[in-house]
């Protein structure tokens, strides 16, 4: 019997739910689209499309909503370098001052708050499918209880939105009420948000006192965040109504594009874009161009060229800024990690120090405190009670990811010549981000605090990792240094996915973990079987033998076959496990000998990581 083909009310044929969702585009297969067949998912076709309601236009009677002329929003121009266009015109400006004695005329072009009675009809499209996804007042308070820890600041400002939602918003979510809220934030989104010279307290309030998109935008990271930190156990009783990832995820995108709709732009959005950049990566990889949107915020906002101030002062404002820029670049080195495009940021063009290694508490508490804290600090600025904050984490993987820059800039120009100066930096680290293996199966350590120290040491496995395939490339170095710390780096990725009893409840994207450190090195212990380089215990690591490398070989194919074939690299981890097991059939059945690997699909299984000193299997296509 013929499927019938599903048209759209424009009459093109009608996608899939799963490639709908994922804004893609679907070839209409039936009954399973191509798309769907590639990942391994279940291909769904929604019968009859949800009917939109329409609604008649409002009243002309009731009044449009404005915000107050004297508070106009701020020039929308961004962050201007010595390069700019107007560099000349503006020491033009500061001569003519000097001439003339007298203060500058502010000629900045401004932009009057763009709210009317009418809204247009994307506008209001979004902000409805917003409002209505959103939970009621009453429910709200239950997602305080999700044992999740961001940033404080995130934190406490989650506590006032969601008390402010419940103090104003109407009990009944009808559209009328729905409408009049949306239009009340718009006004408030339209107001000029201040990021200079103002208090913690103030800055706050300007986001939590009043509801803006960011604010809505806020409580679905927040949510997001708490969600991937629960058991598994949790996901399907959730107090969100097991709303999806996918909603949330359009959810995000609505308040990001309302929020710029009536703001140039503030460093709460960028924190919105970043955490949709990391959610839409860990949902679906790396093919969207949200962290392209991410990184032209950022340095609109000027967040990378942070100018030198004699005596710098933190608070809450100015230390939230550095970290976020420390985020960004750091997710940048990741990306270009994974896919070997040129990174969208340089540490050439960025002078915006470090974050502080101060606790949140420090920097919500008054200026006396705030001085106090930074006077404890060594001439480094880490923290010196030996205290793990998320600062302190922060610091150490954006100095990694300064000399992973290095190292791409090596791999991906022609011509470098870098010197990979910093490679010392790690044995500067303060002893509490120090790894020690004993420290896994302590229960009086803190989890977060064990996984942390994992990662950072991973990532600077990472780093050594490319050096050592950057020297055999260039120098024609031995292979003993880069299967040693390829051994490595696949044994401590093994941990933590053998301790999942532990670390679940702070990480669930672990298949990220497996494709970025351990099947890279897997590729390398997979050469070393096949051409042997020593016999018995390897002189420089005694927990390196070939029975060793098999035994982690063994593990790696049930860490990739536990990907659930819904995952964004589930191809790539089906391909990756099967030629690990036909190296393994190779070496260990002896009666199969070289016919193990003559009867395995090389060809289908052409493994490629984009990255070439991260594709460790190039050793497939010789």
């Amino acid at each position: 019997m013929e499927t019938t083909l599903l048209r759209r009310s424009n009459g093109r044929p009608q996608a899939c739910d799963p490639c709908r969702f994922r804004k893609v585009a679907c070839d209409h297969g039936h009954p399973t689209c191509s798309r769907c067949t590639k990942r391994r998912q279940t291909c769904i076709y929604t019968t009859a499309p949800t009917p939109k309601p329409k609604r008649n236009p409002l009243p002309r009677s009731r009044a449009p909503i404005s915000t107050p002329s004297s508070t106009p929003t701020p020039p929308c121009t961004g962050y201007l370098g010595f390069t700019s266009h107007s560099a000349v015109f503006e020491e033009t400006r500061n001569s003519l001052t000097l001439v003339h004695g007298s203060r500058p005329v502010d000629s900045s072009p401004r932009r009057g708050p763009r709210v009317r009675s009418e809204m247009p009809p994307p506008l209001r499209s979004m902000y409805m499918f917003v409002l209505r996804n959103l939970p009621k007042p009453e429910e709200l308070g239950s997602m305080m209880l999700d044992p999740c820890q961001p940033d404080g600041w995130i934190m406490e400002a989650t506590k006032r939105i969601i008390q402010k939602i419940q103090d104003t918003f109407p009990a009944q979510h009808d559209d009328d009420a729905l409408e009049d809220c949306a239009r009340t934030i718009c006004a408030n989104t339209a107001r000029p948000f201040c990021e200079t010279d103002i208090s913690t307290q103030d800055w706050i309030d300007q986001f939590t006192g009043v509801l803006r998109w960011e604010s809505i935008g806020l409580l679905w990271t927040f949510w997001d965040f708490g969600k991937r930190h629960r058991p598994f156990s949790e996901q399907a009783s959730d107090s969100w109504g097991g709303a999806g990832g996918e909603m949330v995820g359009e959810c995000l995108k609505y308040c990001i594009e309302l929020a710029l709709h009536f703001t140039p732009g503030n460093e709460i959005i960028l924190h919105l874009c970043f955490r949709r950049s990391t959610m839409e990566s860990i949902n679906t990889g790396d093919a969207s161009n949200y962290h392209g949107e991410t990184v032209a915020l950022m340095t609109f906002l000027g967040l990378h060229a942070e100018p030198p101030t004699p005596e710098y002062r933190p608070t809450l404002c100015s230390e939230n800024k550095r970290r976020l820029f420390a985020r960004v670049f750091n997710i940048d080195k990741v990306m270009v990690s994974f896919s070997g495009r040129p990174p969208l940021i340089s540490r050439r063009y960025s002078s915006t120090p470090l974050p502080l290694d101060l606790s949140d508490d420090d920097l919500f508490a008054d200026d006396e405190t705030i001085n106090r804290a930074v006077q404890a600090l060594d001439e480094r600025g880490w923290n010196t009670e030996g205290k793990l904050l998320p600062a302190t984490r922060l610091r150490a993987r954006v100095m990694i990811a300064f000399i992973r820059d290095e190292l791409l800039e090596i791999a991906l120009s022609l011509g470098s010549h870098t010197t990979l100066a910093h490679l010392h930096t790690m044995a500067e680290f303060p002893v509490g981000l120090i790894y020690r293996p004993e420290e896994v199966d302590d229960p009086e350590i803190d989890t977060d605090t064990v996984f942390s120290r994992m990662f950072i040491k991973l990532e600077h496995l990472q780093n050594l990792f490319f050096i050592e395939r950057l020297m055999l490339r260039f120098r024609n170095a031995n292979q003993s240094d880069l299967l040693v710390t390829s051994f490595e780096m696949v044994s401590l990725t093994l941990l933590i996915w053998k301790r999942q009893d532990r670390f679940a409840s702070i990480r669930r994207d672990f298949e990220w973990l497996l494709m970025a450190y351990a099947a890279p090195g897997g590729g390398i212990l997979c050469l070393e079987l096949l051409r042997p380089t020593f016999h018995g215990i390897h002189p420089e690591s005694p927990k390196l033998s070939r029975s060793s490398i098999i035994q982690q070989l063994s593990l790696l194919i049930g860490f990739l076959d536990w990907v659930r074939p819904s995952a964004p690299n589930a191809d790539l981890c089906a391909d990756c496990k099967a030629i690990i097991q036909g190296v393994l059939d190779h070496n260990l059945n002896v009666a199969g000998g070289e016919g193990a690997l003559e009867t395995l699909d090389w060809e289908g299984l052409q493994l490629d990581f984009n990255f070439d000193l991260l594709d460790t299997f190039d050793w497939l296509r010789e």
